[in-house]
């Protein structure tokens, strides 16, 4: 039988400690990391990859514009800006910002070391906590594996989920990515733990959306871009990587 984890988490920057346990009172089965924007700090390059294909239709594109819509896919960022310019968006540009920004990419991603480092701890310890981890990102698979190859976490997870190329099975006129709950869903069916067991670390409002929405324990780690998003749906918010519980992780 799996030993229960406790995991509490330091309440912004009080002393006050909050303690995370599922909805029954059972143990986390999982734990689910976002990649990008909690791994990488990468928004930035893809804000720039954004806006020169934008500027390649004569459409302007400023960074506070860019911040409410970080973490949706590429689909729902074009028809967010469609409806933020008052102007039909050629999908076009949806090739020609992946196109830049695998070239940004390529150049080197910044680590978000702290992160990293939490990421590592869970990969070390997960057999004595007895969970799993995963990642569960909206990018494509290549562009995930591209990321976490260069900051060494290629090897850490039991389970990497695409929200671009692993949602096949499932059907929705909306959109199949985040903020919809199907990446997390499917990455608690592949995990073979139940979604209220798994703890789940997002930066933006549409993956705490999606992660809750799929019946998990969500915790926003947000970054510059996403410091005001609508985290309601949190569990809890970590504005400061110091207060992450590498040792507040006990045992019962």
């Amino acid at each position: 039988m799996m030993q229960r984890v406790l995991i509490c988490l330091l309440m912004g920057v009080s002393s006050l400690f909050a303690t995370i346990s599922t909805p029954y009172g059972d143990h986390i089965e999982a734990v689910i990391f976002d990649c990008d924007g909690v791994l990488v700090d990468t928004e930035y390059l893809k804000f720039l990859a954004w806006q020169e294909a934008l500027a390649r239709n004569g459409i302007p594109f400023t960074i506070d514009e860019y911040m409410p819509v970080v973490g949706h896919s590429s689909e729902n960022i074009l028809l967010m800006l469609s409806k933020l310019k008052n102007l039909e968006v050629p999908k076009e540009v949806i090739a020609v910002k992946n196109a830049r920004y695998k070239i940004l990419q390529s150049q080197g991603v910044p680590p978000i070391k702290e992160m990293i480092a939490f990421a590592h701890y869970f990969a070390d310890e997960r057999k004595n906590f007895g969970i799993k981890l995963g990642l569960a990102s909206s990018a494509p698979r290549e562009e995930i594996l591209h990321n976490l190859q260069q900051v060494g976490l290629e090897s850490a997870f039991d389970l990497i989920i695409s929200g671009s190329d692993d949602l096949d099975g499932y059907t929705d006129r909306e959109g199949k990515n985040k903020p919809k709950p199907y990446i997390y869903m499917e990455t608690a069916k592949r995990l073979g733990v139940s979604p209220a067991q798994c703890l789940v670390f997002e930066d933006t409002a549409a993956g705490i959306e999606a992660a809750a929405g799929a019946g998990m324990i969500a915790i926003a780690v947000p970054n510059q871009f996403t410091l005001t998003h609508d985290f309601s749906k949190a569990k809890a918010v970590i504005r400061d990587y110091q207060a992450l519980p590498r040792s507040q992780i006990v045992k019962e």
